[in-house]
C-alpha cells in the first residue's frame, strides 16, 4: 500500500514538473509584442499607448526582429494645429491599420506605428504610409490634410527604437518645411536638426533684442492702385548668418511656446514705427493657433495699443480658420474684446478649411482673405479660379471686403479685379521692406509728415 502512494506521489510531482517546463516554454514561445501587450501605459485622450508603452513594445521587436528591419511611420499634424485634434485623427488612423501591427501617441500631434519589414517585403512602411495619405485625405479636417509623414527604419537609421522615432520626427518636420506630403529620414536631415536646435537657443535672445523685426508687404487697392496699408511679416537680420526667413524659425518659436513673445515684440516695432505715417494705413498682424488659448491676449493688445498710443481701427488682426476651430481655443471672446475696443480682424489663409460659413456668421470679421495658394494658380486651374469667385460672391453677400494674397503677375491682378476683388497683396506690388525701405516709400508717396521724414531718414 505505501508502495502505491509513493508511485501516485511521484506521477504527481512528475506531471506537476512537466506542466510548470510547458508553462514557462509556452512564455518564451510567446511573441515579444503578445508578452507585453497587457498593462501597457494609454494616452488619455486616444486610447492607444503613449509614448512610454510604444517604446517599450517596439524596442521587444526590435531586440527579437533577427533578420527583419523595423520601420516607424509617424504621422504630425504640426504645432498650429488645434489643440486636442489627434484625438478624432489618430484612433480612426488606428483602426485601419491591421490590428496586431503596433501603433501610439508620440507627442500630442504625433501618432506612429511599428512595420515588420522582412527582406522579400522591403516596401511595407511605404504602402502603410500611402494607406495613411489616403485616411488622411478622407478627414474633414483641415489638420489630417496638412499633416505630414517621417519614416525611419532600423537598419539604416539607429539601433534604438526611441532614435528611430526622433528620426522619423526629423524626417516628417522636414518634410512639412518642403512641402512634401511623406519622407524618409535620411542623415543629411541630422545636420538640419542641429540647425534648428541652435536657432532655438538664440531665439530667446533674438526675440528680447528686437533681433526679429518688422517686415512689410504692401496691400494695394486694386482699381486705383492706392496703398492701404501693410502687413506685418518678421524676418531674423542675423549679425552672422544675415537675414533668416520665418520658414527658419516660426515653426520652432510655435514649438517652444515662443510665439506668443514674438508676434508681441514684432507688433511693438511695427506699431511704434507706424504711429506718424498716414492715418488711412493699416497693419495687418497675424496670430499663431497657439495664442488664441490665452484668455488675456486681448488685454495684451489693448495695453500695447494704450502704451504706444496707437490707434486701434488702424490695426487689423489676422486669425486662421484653424484658431476658429480649436476646441480649446477662446477665439470667439478675444475677437469680441477686440473688437470692442476698435481693432479690426480679418479672417485669414480663407479657402483652405472647413466650418468656414459658421465661423464667418458668428464672429464680426472686417474682411476676408483669400489663401495665396488659390490665387497664385487662378490663371491655369480652374478649380481654383472656382473657389477664388465663390469667396467673392460669400464676402458680397456678407458684404465683407475680400483680399487676394499672393498676386504675383499683372495677370493675376487683372483676373482677380475682373472677378470683382478690389483689395490685394503679393510680390507684384512689391517685396517686404525693412523699416527703412518703407519709410522711404512712404517719404515718396508723401505718406509720411515732411519733419518726420527728414528727421528719420537722416536719423
Amino acid at each position: 500500500m505505501k508502495m502505491l502512494v509513493v508511485t501516485a506521489l511521484s506521477s504527481v510531482f512528475v506531471f506537476a514538473g512537466v506542466f510548470l517546463l510547458w508553462r514557462r516554454a509556452r512564455h518564451r514561445a510567446a511573441t515579444p509584442a503578445a508578452r507585453i501587450h497587457r498593462a501597457l501605459p494609454r494616452d488619455a485622450a486616444t486610447g492607444l499607448s503613449n509614448r512610454q508603452g510604444f517604446l517599450e513594445r517596439g524596442q521587444q521587436l526590435l531586440a527579437h526582429a533577427g533578420e527583419r528591419a523595423v520601420a516607424i511611420v509617424l504621422v504630425d499634424i504640426g504645432p498650429e494645429a488645434p489643440l486636442g485634434r489627434m484625438g478624432d485623427i489618430a484612433p480612426a488612423i488606428a483602426a485601419a491599420l491591421p490590428a496586431e501591427m503596433p501603433t501610439g501617441m508620440i507627442q500630442p500631434t504625433q501618432f506612429a506605428c511599428i512595420v515588420m519589414l522582412d527582406p522579400y517585403s522591403p516596401e511595407a512602411a511605404d504602402r502603410v504610409a500611402g494607406r495613411i495619405v489616403s485616411l488622411l485625405g478622407q478627414h474633414d479636417d483641415s489638420a489630417a490634410r496638412g499633416a505630414t509623414i517621417g519614416l525611419a527604419r532600423s537598419d539604416r537609421d539607429g539601433g534604438s527604437l526611441d532614435g528611430l522615432v526622433e528620426a522619423a520626427a526629423t524626417a516628417a518636420g522636414v518634410a512639412r518645411s518642403d512641402g512634401i506630403r511623406s519622407l524618409w529620414f535620411a542623415q543629411e536631415m541630422a545636420a538640419r536638426q542641429r540647425a534648428r536646435d541652435t536657432i532655438a537657443h538664440s531665439l530667446p535672445d533674438a526675440i528680447e533684442s528686437g533681433a526679429i523685426a518688422p517686415y512689410f508687404e504692401p496691400v494695394i487697392d486694386l482699381h486705383s492702385g492706392e496703398l492701404l496699408g501693410f502687413e506685418v511679416l518678421a524676418r531674423w537680420e542675423h549679425p552672422v548668418h544675415g537675414l533668416i526667413t520665418p520658414a527658419h524659425f516660426l515653426d520652432i518659436a510655435r514649438e517652444s511656446s515662443a510665439i506668443s513673445d514674438l508676434t508681441l515684440s514684432v507688433m511693438r516695432q511695427a506699431l511704434l514705427a507706424a504711429r506718424d505715417w498716414d492715418g488711412r494705413l493699416i497693419l495687418a498682424v497675424n496670430f499663431a493657433v497657439s495664442q488664441l488659448r490665452d484668455p488675456w491676449l486681448a488685454q495684451k493688445v489693448i495695453r500695447l495699443l494704450t502704451e504706444l498710443g496707437y490707434p486701434p481701427a488702424r490695426l487689423e488682426i489676422e486669425l486662421t480658420e484653424g484658431a476658429l476651430m480649436d476646441p480649446h481655443g477662446i477665439a470667439g471672446s478675444i475677437v469680441e474684446s477686440l473688437k470692442a475696443q476698435g481693432v479690426r480682424v480679418a479672417l485669414d489663409d480663407f479657402g483652405t478649411g472647413v466650418s468656414s460659413l459658421t465661423h464667418l456668421r458668428a464672429l464680426p470679421f472686417d474682411r476676408i482673405k483669400i489663401d495665396h495658394s488659390i490665387v497664385t494658380r487662378v490663371m491655369e486651374d480652374p478649380a481654383r479660379a472656382s473657389i477664388a469667385a465663390a469667396i467673392l460672391r460669400l464676402g458680397e453677400s456678407l458684404n465683407l471686403p475680400i483680399i487676394a494674397e499672393g498676386i504675383e503677375t499683372a495677370q493675376n491682378a487683372d483676373r482677380m479685379r475682373a472677378m470683382g476683388c478690389s483689395i490685394g497683396q503679393g510680390y507684384l506690388f512689391g517685396q517686404p521692406m525693412n523699416l527703412m525701405q518703407t519709410r522711404r516709400m512712404l517719404a515718396e508717396q508723401r505718406l509720411i509728415p515732411s519733419a518726420v521724414t527728414t528727421r528719420r531718414l537722416a536719423g
